[in-house]
């Protein structure tokens, strides 16, 4: 009795207190969980960058409440955790990663992490409550070891430049360390050593002879020894200037002489020199007037600072770079700024040719030509000179070109007079003549390339074109003609084996077109190198059968062999007997183990010999016979 009592009593106790419970106010809140998980990215090194050493590997990471930690992967292996980043304001998280760490592998040493290869960072955040976030995986290329070589390029001078006195041979070189020299060459001959940028070499031209084409090239090594071949190029020393004799040429193209002239006048002068003009001096009626240092050689004259109706004589000095000098013929002209009568001059227009324009052969000279009393005449000039007129409409000029010098600018004039008299000088044109092919071919060395090695009979292979035809292809080694190619495909194959071993040789090509115009291939300079210095004996391993396998019948005894350079023979062993030795791959022996006894066991062996007599023996096998 009592027993139910005090159950009751418990029972009515609880009962109170859930109500009381149930009836208060503020009721209690579950929270939710957490279940939104972290952010994170990885920071550094940036994705595809190189890295070396020890590195700092930095990532970011966020959460709605905190982050406990962050672990960090390299080639999704866990190489580390950090928890001390949701202290700091930037929620930064590190690992030192040792880029050049090493393990032990089969009783050896190497490099955890490959070098010149990608490797995979990535990071996976966690919170308190172990949501967690992994970041997209950024690439690191490992580069401990400096094994890439300098780049560089010649400034000056450029490919085919003449070249006097002493020359700035400048040469642009960057690395990614830095450089320890650069050496230059001259004909395969080394020439000295530039260690400190600007890499300028002085070359004193005086030392060699003139007129001759000098080959150049630069190698380029840096602090891990990597070496770069600057391609070669080809220049022409030419130290002959002082004995220049021979004086410009030239004339005065406008205005013609005898025409009457008014306002502002072009004085325009051709000119041209053997080797260089240095400037054209301008005198009027005997008194000095301007010197003019560059081409297009021209004057603006005002008339009206003259004196009227009256004849003034133009004349000109032509000086070039070695002081020869050259008076032209002088051309006397009237200057008439207020003429009686008809003032008014014809308006004159060259209509074709076109200023610039390339001309051959017999071309039409059109002018327009118009005046408010009529026109008289049009007088036609080529570089100065009066060459016909012309009176009627249409006023054109059929001008034979092959009666002026080939492959020049010439100006072609145009007066025209009115019934009173009045004249005008259209603007003169300047055209280019060219009625033969001097266009130089063109061609290329296609192989071998700049710096490559070189063994045995290699072909050389020549691209040439030209605008007409090519004639033929001079090849010269070191300066000796090697061959003469005449027909397309410009091939040569070289014996390399005839050439002094462990040296570079320069191949160098000129082109001749079909009117004797040649051009001077870039020379390719290659290094000849036919003495192996094999020291790398061979591997081979036995492929076929396997050691512990049990065989029957006729056996493929296989064995695979390697070497860097070739595989002279394999000799077959069994049970230490030679069998056979095979010189041709697939190195195979067929084993007919029929007649041994069942049950019997067997050493298989080989040995691989290489092309320099290094021999390896082979990891035997064991096997079983059951026929």
């Amino acid at each position: 009795m009592d027993e139910r009592i005090n159950i009751f009593v418990i029972l009515g106790a609880f009962l109170a207190i859930l109500t009381g419970l149930s009836c208060t106010e503020d009721p209690i809140e579950i929270p939710e969980p957490d279940t939104i998980p972290p952010q994170a990215m990885v920071l550094f090194p940036i994705d595809g960058e190189s890295v070396a050493g020890e590195i700092t590997v930095l990532a970011r990471a966020t959460d709605n409440d905190q982050v406990d930690s962050v672990r960090f992967f390299i080639n999704q292996e866990w190489v580390g955790t950090d928890s001390s980043g949701s202290g700091n304001e930037n929620n930064e998280y590190k690992f030192e990663w040792n880029t050049s760490e090493t393990v032990m592998v089969d009783g050896a040493l190497v490099k955890k992490y490959a070098e010149d290869e990608f490797h995979f960072i990535s990071v996976v955040a966690f919170d308190p409550v172990d949501n967690s976030y992994a970041s997209v995986p950024i690439r690191s290329k490992v580069d401990n070891d400096d094994n890439e070589a300098p780049t560089a390029f010649f400034l000056s001078p450029f490919a085919g430049q003449y070249v006097s006195g002493t020359v700035d041979i400048t040469v642009i070189a960057s690395d990614n360390d830095s450089i320890q020299y650069v050496s230059y060459f001259i004909n395969n001959i080394l020439q000295g050593y530039v260690q400190e940028s600007p890499y300028v070499f002085p070359w004193n031209t005086n030392l060699v002879e003139s007129g001759n084409y000098y080959s150049l090239h630069v190698n380029v090594r840096d602090m891990s020894n990597n070496i770069t071949t600057v391609p070669p190029i080809s220049v022409i020393v030419d130290n002959g200037i002082q004995d220049d004799v021979t004086p410009p040429t030239g004339s005065i193209v406008s205005p013609p002489a005898g025409l009457t002239v008014s306002g502002e006048v072009q004085i325009i002068i051709s000119a041209s020199d053997n080797r260089a003009m240095d400037e054209v001096a301008l005198s009027i009626d005997g008194i000095y007037i301007t010197t003019i240092e560059q081409a297009p050689y021209y004057y603006s004259w005002d008339t009206t600072l003259e004196e009227e109706d009256t004849e003034h004589t133009i004349s000109v000095v032509l000086v070039d770079l070695a002081g020869n000098e050259a008076p032209l013929n002088p051309i006397a002209v009237t200057v008439d700024n207020e003429p009686p009568g008809d003032s008014t001059p014809p308006t004159i227009i060259i209509m074709e040719p076109a200023a610039g324009q390339n001309l051959m052969g017999t071309v039409t000279i059109e002018v327009l030509a118009t005046d408010d009393t009529g026109i008289d005449f049009i007088e036609f000039y080529i570089d100065g000179f009066s060459d016909t007129t012309d009176s009627s409409d249409p006023y054109i000029y059929e001008w034979d070109t092959e009666t002026v010098s080939d492959d020049m600018e010439h100006i072609i004039a145009v007066v025209g007079y009115d019934l009173e008299g009045n004249s005008t000088l259209a603007t003169p044109i300047a055209v280019y003549i060219d009625n033969f092919d001097n266009i130089a071919p063109m061609g290329q060395i296609q192989n071998p390339v700049p710096g490559q090695t070189v063994t045995g009979t290699i072909a050389i292979e020549i691209s040439a074109s030209d605008n007409v035809g090519v004639r033929q292809v001079d090849l010269s080694i070191d300066g000796i003609p090697r061959d003469t190619l005449f027909d397309y495909p410009y091939q040569y194959n070289w014996d390399t084996t005839q050439e002094t071993d462990d040296e570079d040789h320069v191949i160098s090509v000129v082109v001749s077109d079909t009117s004797d115009n040649i051009a001077y291939v870039a020379p390719v300079s290659v290094y000849v190198d036919n003495e192996i210095n094999d020291i790398t004996p061979p591997i081979g391993t036995i492929s076929n059968p396997l050691s512990g396998q049990t065989v029957s019948d006729t056996v493929a005894f296989t064995v695979i062999a390697q070497d860097d350079y070739g595989v002279a023979e394999v000799e077959f062993f069994i049970d230490g007997g030679t069998v056979t030795v095979d010189t041709l791959s697939p190195y195979q022996y067929d084993w007919d183990t029929t007649t041994l006894e069942n049950g019997s066991q067997h050493t298989l062996s080989a040995t691989v010999t290489d092309d320099a007599a290094h021999t390896t023996i082979v990891q035997p096998v064991l096997v079983t016979v059951s026929n």
